[in-house]
This record gives structure tokens, C-alpha cells and sequence, in this order.
């Protein structure tokens, strides 16, 4: 009985000192700057996206830590966005033609496609039915296309796209994956990053890997993915 007490008391110290992971190097705030204020501003400024995703369950700083990178270079690249030419192309002849990062989510058409598909796929809409309202279609039709377009373009139907990721996430991972909450956002911004739909092997391949740069062209220094989007989260729920 001795030895039972002491092992389990074991595995709850490593439990407690696993679960606390640092801040990641370097300190991203500074290195960003301007940018880097713009999108915590957003997210602040968009209490409703907080107030949607909570109504829903879900935890917004989480939620948020995802895609906070891409408001990040949303910022830094704002006053060059030109989309328009390459919304006609997806339009018209589909991902294979255009496939572009749209809104501050930076989310692209095949990353809705894939989304929109799993809904059915994993039958989410019976538990969360507020899924709905993306419309699910696997059709590839002009009307189609260009409704998805729409929503992509709408800030209410981007968080719900990146609700939908998480659920779906959270059925291909179940939490005991995990080992704590910052050990599972930085696998699952790495997937949102690199595709999750790719296998679990390849995610966790891409977790080290610095590929995530500011502006339009790739610049020789770049930085990760997931660390930023942890730095972000342990800054909001480090008290």
C-alpha cells in the first residue's frame, strides 16, 4: 500500500512539473512590435468573437492562440492584399487554380472545403448544429464556391470555421493525447498551420520547424508557428 501512495504521488509531481511549460524564446511581442499590438487589439476590440466562442463552450484564449500568428501577419501585410483576380479564379475553376489566404484568419478556400467536409464527416452537427450555419456542401459548383467565398470573407462565419477545426480536432485527439493545455495548442496551431488533415507524424514533424514569416515574400528569417502562438497564450493566462 506504501509503495502505491508513493508511485502515484510520483506521477503527480510529474503531472504538476510537465503541465508547466515556459514562456518560449525570444519574448515575440518585442520582436513583432506594431504587429504584434494590432492583433491582440483585434481580439480585444472583437469582444463578440470571445462572447460567440464562449457561448459555445470553447475556450477563447485557446481558440485564439491558434490563429494569433496570422493576425500577426495580416497586419503586416494589410495594405497589400489584392484578392480580387484570385477570387474569380477559385470561383470559376476551383482550389486546384487559386488557393489564397482570406480575412485577419488568413484561412484559405481549401481549408473551408476540408472543414465543410469533415462537419459531415465525423457528424458534428447533431452535438454542435450551430455548425450549420457554414453550410456544409461538398458540391463543386460556381454557387457554391462563391457562397464560401462569402463567408470567408465575414469575421462571424471565421470563427465559426475555426470552431469547427477545433471540434474536429478534439475528435481526432481526444485531451489524454495531451498532457496539458499548452502541450495541445502547440500541436493543434501546428495543424491549422501545416493542414490537419495530414497524419499525426507529420504535425508533430512540423512542431519544430520554423517556417512562419512576415510580409509577402519569404524572408531569410523566420520564426515558429506554435511558439508564437504559445507565447501568446501563456501572456494571457499567466497570472
Amino acid at each position: 500500500m506504501q509503495f502505491l501512495r508513493l508511485s502515484l504521488l510520483l506521477v503527480f509531481i510529474c503531472q504538476q512539473v510537465s503541465s508547466q511549460i515556459p514562456f518560449p524564446d525570444p519574448n515575440y511581442k518585442e520582436i513583432f512590435g506594431n504587429d504584434y499590438n494590432y492583433a491582440r487589439k483585434s481580439i480585444e476590440k472583437h469582444s463578440w468573437w470571445s462572447d460567440t466562442l464562449s457561448g459555445d463552450g470553447l475556450d477563447p484564449d485557446f481558440a485564439f492562440s491558434i490563429i494569433f500568428p496570422e493576425l500577426i501577419r495580416y497586419s503586416s501585410i494589410a495594405d497589400y492584399i489584392e484578392v480580387k483576380a484570385l477570387e474569380v479564379l477559385y470561383v470559376q475553376y476551383g482550389r486546384d487554380y487559386a488557393d489564397f489566404s482570406v480575412g485577419l484568419f488568413q484561412m484559405k478556400p481549401s481549408f473551408a472545403e476540408m472543414i465543410e467536409k469533415d462537419i459531415l464527416k465525423i457528424d458534428l452537427l447533431k452535438t454542435f448544429p450551430v455548425l450549420s450555419k457554414v453550410q456544409p456542401d461538398t458540391s463543386e459548383t460556381i454557387a457554391c464556391r462563391t457562397e464560401r467565398i462569402v463567408r470567408l470573407k465575414d469575421e462571424y462565419y471565421q470563427v465559426l470555421y475555426l470552431e469547427a477545426f477545433i471540434r474536429i480536432m478534439d475528435k481526432l485527439y481526444p485531451d489524454p493525447a495531451f498532457y496539458s493545455s499548452g502541450d495541445k495548442l502547440i500541436f493543434y496551431s501546428t495543424a491549422y498551420n501545416t493542414g490537419y488533415f495530414k497524419d499525426e507524424s507529420e504535425i508533430r514533424k512540423e512542431i519544430s520547424r520554423k517556417r512562419f514569416y512576415l510580409g509577402m515574400k519569404a524572408t531569410s528569417t523566420k520564426y515558429n508557428y506554435s511558439d508564437i502562438a504559445l507565447w501568446y497564450y501563456l501572456s494571457m493566462t499567466d497570472d
